[in-house]
């Protein structure tokens, strides 16, 4: 009588808790990306250990960020419009302009306003583009970003180094970025709900 051979039960693959996305959220990823960035370059203004540990802190919060966003199937499906890559392309064309801007005036003798100016290209750009892709949350970017480069504009003027400059504008522009993501994905609604209800 021929035996049987029994077959390995399956080891059952383990379940991720709910709502946990298996990929970091494009839309999550670019915002989060922009603002460390941003946040990167206004470090360069600050001395050389309180600039790391800002610069740590920052990226911890931008990590924090994109895995808030990726526990909620609602806020990645509000930021994939973050994630075209026509609004990608154009975020990198932008930065490029207002880096080439920024070399041109360093030329110049007006380093310190390389900063102020690629804040201002950036909202410029960003600004038209939310009638194009249909995002109300990028008017108020754009404009806060044009708001803040002009302010460093005239700070770059009036002051001496590039603290002013370069890590005002730089640091503001990282925070304004992460704002931007967390309000798109509903996280500050939610954080203000349960602030609210204590």
């Amino acid at each position: 009588m021929p035996q049987t051979v029994a077959r390995p039960a399956a080891v059952p693959e383990p379940r991720r808790p709910p709502g946990l996305s298996r990929a970091v959220p494009p839309g999550a990823a670019v915002g989060a990306t922009a603002g460390a960035l941003w946040w990167a370059v206004g470090t360069l203004a600050l001395p050389v250990g309180v600039g790391t540990l800002v610069l740590a802190a920052g990226l911890l919060g931008a990590g924090w960020l994109v895995r808030a966003v990726g526990r909620r199937p609602d806020a990645i499906a509000r930021l994939a419009v973050l994630g075209q890559r026509r609004l990608v392309g154009g975020l990198a064309l932008a930065l490029l302009a207002g880096a080439v801007l920024g070399w041109v005036l360093g030329r110049f003798g007006y380093g310190e306003l390389s900063a102020p100016v690629a804040a201002m290209v950036l909202g410029a750009y960003l600004v038209p583009m939310a009638g194009r892709l249909d995002v109300r949350g990028l008017v108020p970017l754009g404009s806060a970003l044009m708001v803040l480069g002009a302010a460093g504009v005239l700070l770059a003027l009036r002051s001496a180094g590039q603290l002013y400059p370069l890590g005002t504008v730089g640091l503001g522009a990282g925070a304004l970025c992460w704002l931007a993501v967390a309000a798109r994905a509903g996280l500050l609604r939610n954080a203000r709900n349960t602030i609210g209800s204590r």
